[in-house]
């Protein structure tokens, strides 16, 4: 059996949209399937491809089962390549995984000429998927984790369980990916780069995050072990790559695994080589701002969010606006580079009432960007609106209030997604404009923007001069 995976083509119908890394969940599919199916032969059209590239591709592979995973963000560019391919191939089994068929399978069974959607992780339910096809007609009524329509009816299966040792997963299947073919992070040191996940899940319920589509079962936070994360750093270093950005959704959940981490990267005395992750506000103590400088963390990702405890309470954060100065001196006293995310207009409800975040508020979290900013706390901002994910209790709340903007085409943090009750497009679109603007001075300033991610660039350009 041959089953070909593939992202959504970004180049074609996305002219902004960079090729930044290969999907690593996808490479995880890869690899699993080497291991528990030696026999199926898997393929990655990979996202640098345009539609009739991808499909050509297709076309040459003649695959038994095609997969495709994608993100909300994504959906209509999917929904094309997905409908073109049922066209061209119309025995074909088309499979979505990804975030957005976690979170709304219904939408894309009912809008595209998908077949099944899959549920949450998809290592084993992959390979339930390729077994059933290859025993005949498959009864997809016994396999847990996916949705399918059935006799025009959506059905769905109970949730999947999910894989609690990670170190049982098998690297991603590197050896598919020539790096020079991405553009990589839009904020580094050195080239080439990528991106590597040493845990997955979160413990936390921001309002605005969809990781509650991946919390059907328990634990809802599993991390690889520092020797196993080790040995892909390892790897990746003699392939070449001299950066690596760790995707974690929060490096710091646990102090211990850390330092277990930074300690077993440091044995390996790798010469040259430079790491960026993502961090909480809090639970962050000084030995590990110390023991991620001594393994050559140079910039971390920090979720600021507001600068109003307000805000930051109602989103369900759970950090403070001290926690938040407090982390950033202590990376700062160790000279590691702060990259500060902010949004704009949260959104939450509190007793049965909707409540936002108002222009002034969001006026004082561009203060307070400004200010960490100016107090070199932070050495750059991401600036976008909150937006409403499917999956999150944000979308939620956005549909019971009926705020959500009608016939949306495109869902990301730089559009106006809702609309909110006594606050104008063009208030929005100003604070938009301050926010962006700030965001490229300083980007510009900082010497490590990657100009191969140019259309990423253009992109925000873009969003600025719709400001006006």
């Amino acid at each position: 059996m041959k089953v070909a995976f593939a992202d959504p083509p970004m180049q074609s119908l996305r002219f902004t949209q960079a090729v930044s890394t290969p999907n690593i969940g996808i490479l995880y599919l890869i690899s699993y399937l080497r291991k528990m199916s030696p026999d199926v032969k898997t393929y990655y059209i990979q996202p640098y491809l345009n539609l009739g590239q991808q499909v050509e591709k297709l076309r040459r592979i003649s695959p038994d089962l095609y997969g495709i995973s994608f993100a909300t963000s994504l959906k209509e560019t999917a929904f094309k390549i997905i409908n073109q391919v049922k066209k061209k191939f119309p025995s074909l089994p088309i499979i979505c995984g990804g975030a957005h068929p976690s979170a709304d399978p219904a939408e894309i069974l009912t809008n595209s000429d998908a077949d099944i959607c899959v549920i949450g992780e998809g290592e084993v339910t992959s390979q339930e998927l390729i077994n059933a096809f290859m025993d005949g007609k498959p009864d997809l009524n016994d396999i847990p984790g996916i949705a399918f329509k059935e006799n025009g009816q959506i059905i769905r299966t109970p949730p999947r369980p999910l894989i609690n040792d990670l170190d049982t997963i098998p690297m991603p299947a590197w050896d598919l990916i020539n790096f020079r073919n991405y553009s990589g992070i839009t904020l580094k040191k050195k080239s080439p780069d990528t991106s590597i996940v040493t845990s997955r899940g979160c413990p936390f319920n921001c309002t605005y995050c969809s990781n509650p589509v991946w919390k059907a079962n328990k634990p809802w936070i599993r991390a690889r072990g520092a020797k196993n994360i080790a040995e892909e750093v390892q790897y990746l270093y003699e392939r070449g790559i001299q950066e690596i950005y760790i995707r974690a959704d929060e490096f710091n959940i646990n102090t211990k695994w850390c330092l277990e981490v930074c300690d077993e990267i440091q044995k390996l005395d790798l010469k040259g080589m430079y790491f960026q992750c993502n961090l909480r506000a809090d639970k962050f103590p000084e030995e590990l701002a110390k023991a991620m400088s001594e393994t050559n963390f140079w910039m971390v990702h920090l979720g600021i969010e507001s600068g109003n405890q307000r805000c930051l309470d109602g989103i369900k954060k759970r950090i403070s606006i001290k926690s938040i100065i407090d982390t950033c001196q202590k990376l700062k006293k160790f000279g590691v580079k702060t990259y500060g995310f902010f949004m704009m207009f949260n959104i939450w409800e509190e007793n049965d009432t909707l409540q936002f975040e108002s222009p002034a508020e969001v006026e004082r979290t561009f203060a307070f960007a400004r200010y960490l900013l100016q107090h070199k706390m932070i050495s750059n901002i991401s600036w976008g609106y909150a937006t409403p994910i499917p999956g999150s209790e944000l979308y939620q709340i956005a549909k019971k209030y009926n705020i959500l903007k009608p016939n949306l085409k495109e869902i990301n943090p730089w559009e106006i997604t809702v609309n909110l009750p006594n606050v104008s497009e063009k208030t929005m679109l100003s604070i938009r404009r301050k926010g962006m603007i700030l965001q490229g001075l300083y980007g510009i300033l900082s010497g490590n923007l990657n100009w191969r991610n140019w259309r990423h660039i253009l992109s925000k350009i873009k969003y600025i001069i719709k400001s006006f």
